[in-house]
């Protein structure tokens, strides 16, 4: 490598200057001494031309390329020009989404009525989508309706309405009810050493109404009530999804199976957080402690605990935006009444709680514990570093489920590892599109909802059966 550029930028300039007259004054005046302009130095038209030194001398940094170098680039050049004109076309279309203003569907304020698309492709659902209308100071200030609908090819439909107002400065009540029908939930067995070849399908009915009070305590901590009523109905699978579980299992089919599950959890939720955005949080965190107590009301009678402790990090590396977010959970479902429990109530590895290079529903116990990782920075901006735009990030997760704690260890752990791209807008995150790999193959999906800063409730109609 040849030597750095030498002196100011001004100075090689005025040396450059200087040679361009110097070769006019030659052409221009017979009488020039031509051998001393010939050789840099001498009389020019803007004055004498010094001679060459370190401060008058450029040189370029880079040598020509060799032969041997040349024979390698040019195959690599040729074989990456696809791509290279694959990211050029990603960025025309990114600069007319922007010129065309599509973006502002997404990125425009809170309004009194919002209409909010939701985008699924991949996972158990398959692909689909729905709408949320939301309504903004219903009759008063803060008071806010939201009322959601769902559906995908395979089966999976939902509709949920939530309600929530203030009660005071620092307190508000949160009102939520829903349904949602999945014609090909998964059943592989219970525990960590369930086979992949055991899979089996059953449709899975979710009901519930349920009722929350919330209160912000300061410093970041909010204690919240929860009544809430469920009935988890698990029959035979819809459409042409096979096989069920009694063709699978036809000597040991779970207990629950052709039944439904219904009780009435009491719950406490105590929470701490640093704020965070939605969005594009770079530092801070939240932290949660709950516990929920149910009394079945059917006649299986079998009462329910459920335990659960959640932490979250984001932590700044290297450059601005380039985020560390770390998810680590421990779920545990401890049963109190005389009944079996149900498989339907047992806790799995569903919407937040994904390990995400496994299929939905693959992994089923009475305990849950995972760690999550992603690494994200920026891939593209709207008009400011803090903007929306595209964030790109690796994922990893590791985790297993059990029934008893000392059944967690590394001979029970699974792996997914893969990578991801986040549509984040003003109000939070639009889209996640994933792709994530484990040892039984690879799973994609096109979200609009993300499993990091999952603190949303009964208001936006998230499925509160296993507690979550």
């Amino acid at each position: 490598m040849a030597a750095a550029l030498r002196g100011s930028g001004l100075q090689v300039l005025a040396a450059v200057l200087v040679s361009l007259a110097a070769s006019t004054a030659v052409a221009q005046e017979p009488h020039a001494r031509a051998d001393s302009v010939a050789d840099g130095v001498g009389a020019s038209y803007w004055g004498e031309i010094p001679p060459a030194s370190d401060s008058t001398t450029a040189r370029f940094r880079d040598p020509l390329m060799p032969v041997w170098e040349g024979i390698l680039v040019v195959p690599f050049r040729f074989f990456t020009y696809p791509v290279k004109l694959l990211g050029d076309a990603g960025l025309a279309a990114v600069q007319w989404v922007d010129e065309a203003r599509i973006l502002n569907i997404f990125f425009r304020p809170p309004g009194k009525m919002q209409l909010m698309p939701a985008i699924n492709a991949g996972g158990l659902s398959g692909f689909g989508g729905g709408l949320t209308l939301q309504l903004n100071d219903v009759g008063w200030p803060g008071v806010q309706m939201r009322l959601r609908g769902y559906a995908t090819v395979n089966g999976d439909q939902r509709i949920t309405f939530g309600a929530r107002a203030p009660t005071g400065r620092r307190s508000r009540i949160v009102l939520g009810m829903g349904f949602r029908d999945r014609a090909n939930a998964r059943y592989f067995g219970i525990g960590p050493n369930s086979s992949v070849f055991d899979e089996s399908f059953y449709r899975q009915k979710l009901t519930w109404a349920g009722l929350s009070y919330h209160r912000d305590l300061g410093s970041g901590f909010t204690l919240r009530g929860k009544l809430l009523y469920s009935r988890v109905a698990a029959g035979p699978p819809g459409g042409d999804f096979e096989p069920s579980i009694p063709q699978q299992f036809p000597g040991s089919v779970p207990p629950g199976f052709g039944e439904s599950s219904d009780g009435l959890s009491l719950e406490l939720l105590l929470g701490q957080s640093d704020g965070l955005p939605t969005g594009r949080p770079t530092r801070g965190g939240l932290r949660q402690l709950r516990a929920s107590y149910m009394i079945a009301t059917d006649q299986g009678d079998a009462d329910l605990w459920t335990f659960r402790a959640e932490l979250q990090q984001f932590i700044p590396l290297w450059y601005e935006y380039h985020t560390l977010a770390l998810r680590g959970y421990v779920s545990w479902i401890q049963r109190s009444g005389e009944g079996e429990m149900p498989f339907q109530r047992l806790l799995t590895n569903d919407d937040p709680d994904l390990l995400r290079g496994f299929n939905d529903f693959r992994w089923r116990d009475r305990g849950l514990a995972v760690l999550s990782a992603e690494y994200r920075w920026p891939l593209w901006v709207f008009q400011r570093a803090d903007g929306p735009g595209l964030d790109m990030y690796v994922l990893a997760d590791v985790g297993q489920v059990f029934d008893s704690f000392n059944k967690i260890s590394f001979d029970n752990l699974t792996l997914s590892y893969g990578l991801g791209i986040r549509l984040v807008s003003g109000p939070g995150l639009v889209l996640r599109l994933e792709w994530a790999r484990s040892n039984e193959g690879a799973v994609f999906r096109l979200k609009s909802e993300q499993i990091f800063q999952w603190t949303k409730g009964l208001f936006h109609g998230k499925d509160p059966i296993p507690p979550r």
